[in-house]
């Protein structure tokens, strides 16, 4: 699980690194057989050259 604090990179651009400064709950439009999902989240992160983005959950894995 990826907290506020936690160092992070992206899959697409291990080289990019920065730190999780919060998280955005999202609403999902998508509807399940066996009930529904009410939310997915985003990612806020502050990269070390100072820039800020929100990317998805997916999208993000920490470092060690």
């Amino acid at each position: 699980m990826i907290k506020s604090g936690d160092r992070v990179s992206l899959f697409h651009n291990i080289g990019k690194q920065g730190r999780v400064v919060g998280h955005r709950k999202v609403p999902t439009k998508t509807w399940f057989t066996n009930g529904s999902a009410s939310h997915t989240w985003r990612i806020l992160i502050e990269w070390d050259d100072g820039s800020r983005s929100e990317e998805a959950i997916g999208d993000v894995m920490r470092l060690d």
